[in-house]
């Protein structure tokens, strides 16, 4: 029974880092794309702005409408990451939650694995200590 619980808090183990692992990688890649939105917004606003000092140092309207167009689609295209995002973000969430789930099942095993082995352990002294007895009262 014992061997095949210590089996069991292997492959919780295993389960545990692995759904770790995932929790990690999507976590990045939210990190990642969420960071490149905020870049692109950035820029955005960024080439907005400079678009409107040219106007007022005098660009024609076509120039200074295309580039404000320009500034329309990144910004459009931010929303749409965004969108992305935040399932990415709900994937991650997910990802948490089945690796903290994972944890508790791993940690639950472990601890019943270390009652079991301390049990063991209690039940042999006790053998040793009923042995021990036995020897010194056969002595008399």
């Amino acid at each position: 029974m014992s061997r095949a619980m210590s089996a069991l808090a292997r492959l919780a183990k295993v389960r545990q880092d692995m759904a770790m692992a995932q929790a990690r990688r999507i976590a990045a890649e939210f990190a990642k794309a969420r960071d490149l939105n905020e870049q692109i917004v950035q820029f955005a606003d960024e080439y907005g702005n400079a678009a409107m000092e040219h106007g007022k140092q005098g660009i024609s309207v076509a120039a200074l409408n295309d580039t404000l167009a320009f500034r329309a689609r990144l910004l459009s295209g931010a929303r749409e990451q965004e969108l992305a995002n935040a399932q990415l973000f709900r994937q991650l969430q997910d990802a948490n939650k089945r690796a903290f789930a994972a944890k508790m099942k791993s940690e639950g095993l472990q601890k019943a694995l270390a009652r079991r082995k301390a049990q063991a352990r209690h039940h042999a002294e006790a053998s040793e200590w009923r042995e021990i007895e036995d020897g010194l009262s056969h002595r008399k």
